[in-house]
């Protein structure tokens, strides 16, 4: 998994997933998140490294959660988790993304993500 990646494509369709992804760094980093942020760049994405749950406490904006495995193929996908929500999922990593973000990119289960500076 990198730190940063400049640009993340599905192996799939070929489409530009993240024109910028960032990776949550530190205890801080990932316990923060996206909390107290108003909104996010729509080609943005952050990146947590393992994943043990996320959690959208002081969230201002619907995320979706991208779970993926060892081989970065998105093993499940939660749709526009509202503030104030939990879940429990681990994998070896989750990308949060704007709410709305998966469907319009077209992002399924069984997609690999590539990713590259």
């Amino acid at each position: 998994m990198p730190s940063t990646a400049e640009r993340v494509t599905d192996e799939r369709t070929g489409a530009q997933v993240f024109g910028v992804l960032k990776r949550a760094t530190g205890r801080w980093g990932n316990f923060k998140g996206l909390m107290f942020r108003s909104s996010m760049p729509e080609d943005e994405g952050l990146l947590f490294a393992p994943a043990r749950g996320i959690q959208t406490h002081f969230m201002r904006f619907p995320i979706d959660l991208i779970f993926l495995d060892e081989e970065n193929r998105v093993v499940s996908i939660r749709e526009s988790m509202v503030p104030w929500k939990l879940d429990f999922t681990s994998a070896a990593a989750v990308i949060e993304a704007n709410g709305g973000m998966a469907k319009r990119s077209g992002i399924e289960v069984g997609d690999r993500l590539l990713f590259q500076r």
